[in-house]
């Protein structure tokens, strides 16, 4: 395209001038400003089944403030279902693992909803999802906390139902189960739920590994049962995508007057 400028009028030319220098720098030229935008980072959240070693965890985090290897322990944790004790001995042992493929991306990471609207009115709430198996606590409807769980060996041995927190013994003893040793096998941190069935710190070698109690790791224990309080609502659901329809269920503790709008 030709631009005929009269000369006659130098302010006019020299006002084109620095507007096609501008536009060929890409100020005020929309097309060019849109592609230069940065662009919001996408989360790789996905995860291969492989060995890993504890010198590529170092590789990773030399230098990361964001990310260190025992927070790498700690995503593996989650993401395996077993203690971090016994994924430091899958490591040492090259058993395989899941392994995320971004471990940035699993920093904050949870499989659970981070609110829960039905129960924004219910100031402390403990929801148990038996599929996963995790474990969150809320506040007023929002996530608190959360853990990886073991659950009955069997899907009857934990029942899905709603429950509250009957009772709180710190150092709860087993009356029923024995350890390696032949001890009665003991329970930190204990919160009874229903019948024989507490909430407690215990050795989690997988997602299904007791014999109907929730066994969580020590320091996850500590925290919510000091979190806790008789009379906490405890619902364990068999499966999270099923949670809208087990709240339904219950009226009697979620009151449409209650649940949030």
């Amino acid at each position: 395209m030709k631009i005929f400028v009269q000369w006659k009028d130098p302010h006019r030319l020299l006002s084109l001038a620095l507007l096609l220098i501008l536009c060929s720098l890409g100020f005020g030229c929309v097309t060019n400003r849109a592609t230069n935008m940065p662009q919001p980072q996408v989360m790789d959240t996905g995860w291969t089944v492989r060995a890993v070693g504890l010198q590529e965890l170092e590789k990773l985090t030399q230098g990361d403030l964001n990310l260190s290897p025992q927070a790498c322990l700690e995503i593996l944790a989650r993401l395996n279902l077993k203690s971090r004790y016994y994924i430091q001995q899958d490591i040492k042992q090259q058993k395989v693992l899941k392994v995320p493929n971004d471990f940035h991306a699993y920093v904050t990471w949870t499989p659970l909803p981070l609110r829960i609207a039905q129960i924004t009115s219910e100031r402390k709430f403990i929801l148990v999802a038996k599929d996963i198996p995790f474990m969150g606590w809320y506040e007023k409807g929002r996530l608190a906390g959360d853990t990886y769980v073991c659950i009955g060996k069997k899907p009857e041995w934990t029942k899905a139902g709603l429950y509250r927190v009957k009772e709180k013994v710190i150092d709860q003893v087993s009356s029923s189960y024995r350890n390696a040793s032949g001890d009665p096998a003991l329970m930190p941190y204990a919160m009874r739920i229903y019948d024989r069935v507490w909430i407690h710190g215990g050795d989690i070698t997988g997602g299904y590994c007791s014999h109907g109690c929730i066994n969580l790791p020590l320091d996850n224990a500590e925290e919510l049962f000091r979190w806790a309080a008789p009379g906490t609502m405890v619902l364990v659901v068999d499966s999270l995508q099923n949670l809208d329809q087990a709240l339904a269920k219950h009226p009697e503790f979620l009151a449409p007057s209650r649940s949030a709008t």
